[in-house]
């Protein structure tokens, strides 16, 4: 095919916002082999019923996607800490109007929303998005919170409570639970339910601090991911993590030993790192507003921003931001799992700084290759291990047979250069074909609320 035709299915990507290409073949350019962390030549890319084929399959009207040596081609990215949460005026609710397409226009093709605040409207929303209705990346469901972060939770749920719960959300079609503000004891029956589920479980935990759970201790119950910290016994419980975290030295000989721990008990790790840089307004061009993301706010919730003022919590993160740093580069040097997630809900009550969970998944993996992980690292731990960590590695995390046809195309190699993930132009999600930059035009004006 020429570049004439290629044009023609940006064109038609364009005019209708998505083409859907039945068999497709993908020529030209560079992708990225998750097995060796590197891009090789493409040899052809076949799509085929929305999963990736293997070019053998008996089809003679294969339509034909060119790309230049320029195009660098990665699976689908996969955010594990993926929030569509605003908050405003103490009340909170899911995006599904901006958020679903700002993700998608990202490269970012699977999310794990890690606590969802209206679990029902999430659920249409995947209905919507899986009938074609409206773009969006898949939603791996978490449902709702286990513990004081889900509106409807009750200190006082019994076994029998959290037990049935768990089975309820399970049977929906869950693909994994998290915990915040949870007692250990409901996070004991959380967990073990979970299992018999068949489903994992992640956790925003605390120091252990009046009655929360230290992340050691969680991992001695059997938790799959841990959120933010480490955890263990550097951190006080005679304070919250926030302030205990803040006095940690990150070459402290104790810390090898909580690594160790994750490491024998196959722990992962979601350090969320750039968004505590982000909520600290570290001064690094990491968090420069590469996106010229206000374009995307409605003009109630610019106005309410261009007001915020720094807060007390805003310093206490730019000072656990370098602590994050020399965590996480010692945690990988031991050998560590590490995952990818944003964490990037828009409380404009309690304001997080600059960042969009969408655009900032590029932003937490630059963060990332800082301290000092190699790149091709990075890509590996945004598409396989995050896969592997929610367990669904036989149908995502790399461009193979058999797996979601979920891809991202950008201009430029991410290896040299991490930043150039930013430079979207065309995703792939199940065999339909979108435009970066339609998906973004159609997001802009629509995040926050109006009044």
């Amino acid at each position: 095919m020429n570049r004439k035709l290629f044009l023609l299915v940006i064109l038609v990507a364009l005019i209708s916002k998505q083409t859907y290409a039945q068999n497709l073949i993908i020529n030209g350019g560079w992708v990225f082999d998750t097995s060796t962390k590197t891009f090789e030549k493409n040899k052809g890319i076949y799509l085929v019923n929305g999963v990736f084929g293997t070019g053998s399959e008996q089809i003679l009207n294969w339509e034909v996607f060119n790309l230049t040596d320029e195009d660098y081609v990665l699976p689908g990215l996969i955010d594990l800490h993926a929030h569509y949460r605003i908050s405003y005026n103490q009340e909170a609710y899911d995006d599904t109007v901006a958020m679903p397409k700002i993700f998608l226009a990202n490269g970012v093709t699977s999310t794990f929303p890690a606590g969802e605040i209206e679990p029902e409207k999430m659920w249409d929303l995947q209905k919507e998005i899986d009938a074609n209705k409206r773009p969006g990346p898949r939603i791996l469901h978490s449902g709702p919170y286990y513990g004081t972060a889900a509106p409807d939770w009750n200190p006082d749920f019994t076994e029998k409570d959290i037990r049935e719960r768990v089975d309820y959300w399970a049977k929906r079609g869950a693909y994994g639970l998290k915990a915040k503000g949870i007692t250990p004891e409901h996070l004991a029956i959380l967990i073990d339910q979970a299992h018999k589920n068949k489903l994992t479980v992640t956790g925003h935990l605390d120091s252990g601090f009046r009655n929360s759970v230290n992340p050691q201790d969680a991992i001695d119950m059997g938790i799959d991911r841990v959120e933010h910290f480490l955890g263990g016994d550097l951190l006080a419980d005679t304070t919250n993590a926030y302030y205990s975290l803040k006095q940690l030295d990150p070459m402290d000989p104790k810390l090898e030993e909580i690594i160790q721990l994750y490491i024998q008990n196959g722990v992962y790790f979601d350090a969320t790192l750039g968004t505590y840089g982000a909520i600290g307004l570290v001064d690094s061009p990491i968090f420069f507003d590469w996106a010229y993301e206000r374009q995307y706010f409605t003009p109630f919730t610019e106005k309410l921003i261009e007001g915020i003022k720094p807060s007390d919590f805003n310093a206490l993160c730019a000072e656990i931001y370098p602590v994050k740093q020399g965590v996480l580069k010692r945690y990988y040097d031991a050998g560590g799992l590490i995952t990818v997630g944003t964490d990037r809900p828009l409380l404009l009550d309690n304001y997080l700084g600059g960042g969009i969970g969408g655009f900032f998944i590029h932003r937490e993996m630059a963060a990332m290759v800082e301290v000092g992980i190699p790149a091709a690292e990075v890509l590996y731990f945004a598409t396989q291990q995050n896969a592997e960590a929610l367990g669904i590695e036989d149908r995502a995390g790399s461009i193979s047979p058999g797996k979601w046809a979920d891809l991202m195309i950008t201009k430029g190699n991410p290896i040299e250069d991490i930043k150039r993930t930013r430079f979207v132009h065309t995703v792939i999600k199940g065999g339909r074909i979108y435009s970066s930059e339609e998906l973004k035009n159609a997001a802009k004006g629509k995040l926050g609320p109006e009044k």
